[in-house]
């Protein structure tokens, strides 16, 4: 921070995002001149969407008075913003660009970076969970991509994940049974197995069935995944998907409606000692839908009285006007599905969106 303090003319802040999303860490600065802490529940896990700038911006705001905030980004995701406690003339955007670079670089060989993410303890099933999981946010050809799991700090059985290659964009939102490092191990195995068989070129069916060959492998009846995993063609907007054991895909429609997809629909993975074939369902994503994956942590969690938020409550969500985008999309159901009781959540709630261009 020395040399861009230099460059600036002015003392400058480094702030990370939290790992669940709900604000900024500083990892370098003084600190008698930026709080160590920036609440701004704006995330998805540390990464923070183009599109809430502005947003950031009046929350830092209403902290303290800065000179400039200038942002970390890697493609399309804020991983962090550098600040500017005094007004600089010079201009700093090259700079924060090679900060960003080098904080996404150098998380690979260093644990600061992930040590100022983290404000409290995480479970070591978390921090394989945490490890698991692709980027957050991301563009890729003809749609934007956003998944989130939370709470982060615990638990540790959900993933998702996310990639494009000749095949089309893969999905997938996935939940291991049981709790803890046991479910965190069999998440690893159903990562891992979709990996390779993706990247060594093979199609829907043949992934879903390398995956249950996997957890077979185990020799454990009660360890098993569900999985909701899919194919989506840039192309021509066709959507493949397999629902094993794992709540439906559901599509906004760029007019507001929203659909549950059917179709497809078999036992969880590694589950059953029996040979059986996957059919994939297929539909098609029009130009401004949304697909959103989730996994039932998301419906089963508890309302102040008992009931479970559901199906109505991530409807009730994904029906407001003023929702757009994947990130914006993610971030609201976890702010609802956060603020909808009382106490701590005792399941991981994954979400995936993919929302197509219009």
């Amino acid at each position: 921070m020395e040399a861009g303090s230099a460059l600036a003319g002015v003392p400058l802040g480094l702030y990370v995002i939290d790992l669940d999303g709900s604000g900024a860490v500083r990892l370098a600065g003084e600190a008698s001149a930026f709080p160590e802490r920036i609440d701004a529940p704006l995330g998805i896990g540390p990464e923070i969407a183009l599109d809430v700038l502005g947003t950031l911006e009046e929350l830092i705001g209403d902290v303290m008075t800065a000179g400039a905030m200038v942002p970390l980004v890697v493609r399309d995701r804020v991983l962090g913003f550098l600040l500017a406690r005094e007004q600089t003339d010079e201009d700093l955007s090259a700079f924060a660009e090679e900060a960003a670079m080098a904080l996404e670089l150098v998380s690979g060989y260093t644990d600061v970076v992930h040590a100022a993410r983290r404000h409290k303890e995480v479970q070591a099933a978390a921090e394989i969970q945490e490890n698991l999981l692709p980027p957050r946010i991301a563009r890729l050809e003809g749609a934007a991509l956003a998944g989130g799991v939370l709470p982060g700090y615990e638990v540790g059985g959900d993933f998702f994940d996310h990639a494009s290659n000749a095949e089309g964009v893969w999905l997938m939102v996935a939940d291991a049974t049981g709790k803890g490092n046991g479910a965190a191990a069999l998440a690893s195995l159903g990562v891992g197995a979709v990996r390779a068989a993706r990247r060594s070129g093979k199609g829907l069916v043949q992934a879903a069935e390398d995956i249950d060959a996997a957890i077979r492998s185990l020799g454990d009846p009660e360890r098993f995944l569900t999985m909701l995993l899919a194919l989506w063609s840039p192309a021509d907007g066709v959507l493949r998907w397999l629902a094993c054991g794992h709540p439906p895909p559901l599509v906004v429609r760029a007019g507001g409606a929203i659909e549950e997809l059917g179709g497809a629909t078999t036992y969880p993975l590694g589950a059953l000692d029996a040979d059986r074939a996957f059919t994939p369902a297929q539909a098609r994503l029009e130009p401004g839908d949304r697909l959103v994956l989730y996994s039932d942590g998301v419906t089963e969690r508890r309302l102040g009285d008992g009931s479970l938020f559901g199906l109505d409550g991530v409807r009730a969500v994904l029906a407001r006007p003023d929702l757009e985008g994947a990130a914006a999309t993610v971030r609201a159901l976890q702010d609802a599905v956060i603020g909808a009781g009382p106490e701590p959540m005792r399941d991981d709630a994954t979400l995936l969106v993919l929302a197509r261009d219009r």
